[in-house]
């Protein structure tokens, strides 16, 4: 993680710390009000900071040995912070793994700075954060395997209507399930064939998304299953015993393909994101490799994301390291 995203990251935190400064102000425990009250990536910091000091004191941390954390000088609390950055490398920790261990502890400074105990800051000239090598993996399946969906979702039935809808809607709008678990019934537009999709992360962002007319009849004929259906209902709700009615959350969305694509007999172990991922690559054989409408299509802010699909898609890679294996190896003639 870069110096600048990880000020970036501390300055959105600061809000946060102020809600809790009072409190700490009174004797409370710092990592139990990170826990508490702090949002999801704070919260996981909490978790990052306790490792930090049981790695020095072999025992779980308390607020004593929080602010005597704050009351070191600079170069000891450095120091500390490097030697633990220098045995999480040791113990093989991923570079993104490290980096975000980093970032907690350069939150905990932040937090002791807001709430006047800690004078030093973090030193990220001798403490580098490491570069993290990006790899996505952005194999898939051909449509004609993931056509076998289709003859196992009994579309006589509610699950089976509902089912049929949302695979459907994976692939042909390349939905991230973050995305679907979302929606609710006014996001659903069937005389324009269009939903209303809120993107990643805590936003309130919206953008339209275009549905082809088969799509929205699906939809539709889920919709029309259900009674007294309101406009703030979850467009797709569970339907197994216990959770019957409620929203489908992304962890229901991803048990519901996996198990389809199992009883399908797809071998390839599917999730929402892989249905994601063979869209994406099939859409760039139907746009002749078009990066600009497939970018249109997946949403990815980057264009330079596609060209991860498409080197998949060719295996351009391999076919210049058999060309370049094919010129070597074998050995050469004496000459005469």
């Amino acid at each position: 993680m870069s110096g600048g995203k990880s000020q970036e990251i501390v300055t959105y935190m600061s809000g946060q710390l102020r809600s809790i400064a009072g409190e700490l102000r009174h004797g409370s425990d710092f990592l139990t009000e990170l826990q508490q009250k702090a949002g999801t990536t704070q919260r996981g910091y909490a978790g990052n900071i306790k490792l930090f000091f049981e790695y020095f004191l072999n025992r779980a941390p308390i607020q004593d040995d929080v602010e005597e954390f704050w009351g070191l000088d600079e170069e000891s609390a450095n120091t500390l912070i490097l030697k633990f950055k220098n045995y999480l490398v040791a113990s093989g920790r991923k570079s993104a793994t490290v980096n975000r261990y980093l970032a907690a502890i350069k939150f905990l400074i932040k937090a002791g700075r807001n709430l006047k105990r800690c004078s030093y800051r973090f030193d990220s000239d001798r403490i580098e954060s490491l570069r993290v090598t990006k790899y996505r993996d952005t194999s898939g399946v051909r449509v004609d395997e993931y056509n076998k969906v289709f003859d196992v979702i009994d579309v006589r039935t509610d699950k089976g209507k509902r089912d049929y809808a949302l695979f459907l809607l994976f692939w042909s709008n390349v939905l991230r399930r973050s995305e679907i678990a979302k929606l609710k019934v006014s996001d659903f537009n069937y005389q324009e064939s269009v939903l209303r999709v809120y993107g990643k992360g805590k936003g309130n962002d919206d953008v339209r998304v275009d549905l082809n007319r088969t799509v929205a009849d699906a939809i539709y004929s889920w919709l029309r299953c259900r009674d007294s259906v309101k406009p703030t209902d979850p467009l797709f709700i569970a339907m197994d015993f216990h959770n019957f009615g409620r929203q489908l959350s992304g962890d229901g969305l991803y048990a519901i393909v996996r198990m389809t694509c199992a009883r399908a007999g797809i071998s390839k172990r599917m999730s929402p994101h892989r249905i994601r991922h063979s869209g994406i690559t099939e859409a760039l054989d139907l746009a002749k490799g078009d990066y600009r409408k497939v970018q249109h299509l997946s949403r990815h802010a980057d264009p330079r994301v596609i060209l991860a699909y498409e080197d998949n898609k060719n295996q351009y890679q391999l076919e210049l390291s058999n060309k370049l294996a094919a010129r070597v190896g074998r050995k050469r003639g004496r000459k005469r």
